[in-house]
């Protein structure tokens, strides 16, 4: 079992979270600028036992003003993460947590280590979903991956060149879609560059 999965599944929220989290005014501000296609609601989300739903609902609040009502939502999505979640739910709610944190390492000294955490959680389910998504008929492909991806580019800014092309690596022999001989090529030369 994966370190970060509970042995025990939480017991099931009663929903009661969404009110006791969100003052009136903030709920009704993720209402308003929750718009999927489709129509919904998200109070209907937010009280969703699934991590994933509360992912995709945080992604409507990535402006600077709104980040702090989105840290709530993934605070919640992560009590709500266990081994009985899909995996492929798990991926996907993982590529938008790092996201989502990515997108303020500048501003919230947290936001970078919580990115990290989350690609490499999304990293550690790779071979499982890889798999889903090759034997699914629906799928009949592996996607690119938002965590090999990302990780990639954090560790080649903090320098750490072996660990960026053993992400490439691990994710070309995985399937993961990308370019992965190029990055592969291009963290070479600048291994060669850096041992002159």
């Amino acid at each position: 079992m994966l370190p970060f999965f509970r042995r025990n599944a939480e017991p099931k929220p009663t929903g009661e979270w969404w009110t006791d989290t969100f003052t009136p005014e903030e709920r009704a501000t993720i209402e308003g600028v929750f718009a999927p296609l489709g129509g919904g609601t998200a109070e209907s989300l937010a009280r969703s036992t699934n991590p994933n739903s509360l992912g995709t609902l945080a992604e409507y609040l990535k402006k600077e003003h709104l980040r702090h009502l989105g840290y709530k939502l993934l605070d919640r999505a992560d009590a709500l993460v266990n081994e009985n979640v899909p995996v492929l739910d798990l991926h996907f709610y993982f590529a938008v947590r790092g996201g989502f944190y990515y997108r303020w390492r500048d501003h919230d000294p947290f936001a970078l280590d919580e990115a990290v955490k989350s690609f490499q959680r999304q990293i550690g389910l790779g071979a499982n979903v890889a798999r889903f998504f090759r034997e699914d008929k629906n799928w009949g492909f592996i996607p690119a991956h938002a965590g090999y991806r990302q990780l990639r580019i954090i560790e080649e800014k903090r320098g750490n060149w072996s660990l960026a092309r053993a992400l490439c690596e691990q994710a070309k022999a995985e399937g993961w879609a990308d370019d992965w001989d190029h990055q592969i090529a291009r963290i070479d030369k600048k291994l060669v560059a850096i041992t002159r």
